[in-house]
């Protein structure tokens, strides 16, 4: 461990960041972004690792009520990058400046992973998600088409959401920071609200114990209300096992992201498209000895899983 701040706390300068006039017509920022100090010395807990990600897919120029810019996701990714954890983000170079000055003092404990979106694994499958979401059999008595959700007219918010199992595998082989334990935490977590630790500090519970299983917060009414429904899921506006928060240990992991393959591919054939939180439901009723499921909501990944 190292107990001095580390050197390149002072060396980066500070990305001139700049939000959107549809962003704050929208509200889709907070006027009480996290302080922008660099680290002292280490006082987290370092025997896990949190991965997260942040891709420009062009979200900025939604309609809809659902547009937020880039720059807008970056300042809400502040507070996530003040964890004093180990930390794998996967970013396009042009957020890689940011990333940089956001986590000085924690060089050591960032590892920052150069991807492009046409580089994932699921971006294959575009062509064939922009047909399904077009055709009249998805489009008839779906819920999300109707009211224009992106899970139901984005292929590309799809195949970013579909990808977190695929970052967590890649962490998990690669392991960067020698740790048994990962946890999948969204770069926009809180859209800028005060949720996060204050000092950074995340010391897990909850979590640990249940390595050989996927802990996720599961909202009311829980997974099981909906499961005689399992079959029009993903025409239905409902978020129960929620995305933006997940952990695990790495074999069970890597045999999450192995088995959301296997049920992709049973959603191509049979003309289905959605996002993530659907997904981990379809393997939650194939397997729920797999899952560690706690009731909560949204804003409650550190009330839950932190003893700090």
């Amino acid at each position: 461990m190292n107990n001095g701040a580390d050197p390149s706390a002072q060396k980066a300068d500070n990305p001139r960041l700049s939000v959107s006039a549809s962003d704050r017509r929208a509200g889709h920022y907070s006027q009480q972004l996290a302080p922008v100090l660099g680290f002292g010395p280490e006082k987290g807990l370092y025997n896990f690792t949190v991965v997260t990600a942040l891709l420009d897919i062009g979200r900025g120029s939604w309609s809809n009520n659902q547009e937020r810019g880039y720059n807008t996701y970056l300042l809400y990714m502040q507070r996530m990058l003040r964890l004093d954890v180990n930390m794998v983000v996967f970013v396009e170079p042009k957020g890689r400046p940011f990333i940089d000055w956001m986590r000085r003092g924690r060089t050591s404990r960032t590892h920052v992973v150069d991807v492009s979106f046409k580089a994932l694994p699921y971006y294959r499958y575009r062509d064939q998600f922009a047909a399904i979401m077009e055709s009249e059999s998805y489009k008839e008595g779906n819920e999300l088409y109707s009211s224009g959700k992106a899970e139901a007219t984005s292929p590309e918010y799809d195949i970013i959401q579909l990808s977190k199992f695929y970052f967590m595998d890649r962490s998990v082989q690669e392991n960067f920071f020698n740790t048994s334990y990962f946890i999948w935490l969204d770069a926009g977590y809180g859209h800028g609200a005060d949720v996060h630790p204050k000092d950074g500090v995340w010391l897990p519970q909850n979590l640990f114990e249940h390595a050989d299983q996927l802990t996720f917060i599961e909202r009311a009414p829980g997974a099981l209300y909906y499961e005689s429904s399992k079959d029009r899921l993903h025409k239905m506006s409902i978020n129960i096992i929620a995305g933006l928060f997940f952990g695990g240990g790495g074999q069970v992991v890597q045999e999450a992201y192995r088995r959301q393959q296997k049920e992709l591919d049973r959603w191509l054939k049979h003309g289905i498209v959605d996002d993530d939180q659907t997904m981990y439901m379809m393997l939650y009723y194939q397997d729920p000895a797999m899952f560690h499921l706690v009731s909560g909501d949204w804003s409650d990944v550190f009330t839950l899983f932190n003893t700090h």
